[in-house]
């Protein structure tokens, strides 16, 4: 069980990866005087490697999520109790946060850690 739900969350940590990845693009297109509203497709951070949804998100959103090394971001319906909690949810995306063995991968991977 733990071996799988390590997994899981190292599948999430790939997607967060590649979000952060189209975050960095996307910030540089950004002009200085925007206010972070501007609005850009994510990855859906769920541990379905076959996902390809996608959640529009502006860039303070984004930021909102990758305040915590333990949450990812979702399309609704994707979130699994047994590795994660959701803590906010809206109409087009659940913010979720891991735990247990799952949030101790999260946390370990999260590129903003290093």
């Amino acid at each position: 069980m733990v071996a799988h739900q390590e997994r899981l969350a190292r599948n999430e940590a790939f997607f967060r990866e590649v979000n952060e990845r189209i975050h960095r693009v996307a910030d540089g297109f950004t002009e200085r005087s925007d206010d972070g509203e501007h609005a850009y497709e994510y990855l859906c951070e769920c541990s379905r490697t076959s996902c390809s949804e996608r959640i529009t998100l502006t860039l303070a959103e984004y930021e909102h999520v990758r305040a915590e090394g333990t949450r990812f971001v979702l399309v609704p319906g994707h979130e699994l109790a047994a590795i994660e909690e959701v803590v906010e949810r809206e109409s087009e995306h659940v913010l979720v946060e891991k735990d247990g063995v799952a949030g101790e991968v999260a946390a370990d991977l999260d590129p903003r850690s290093a």
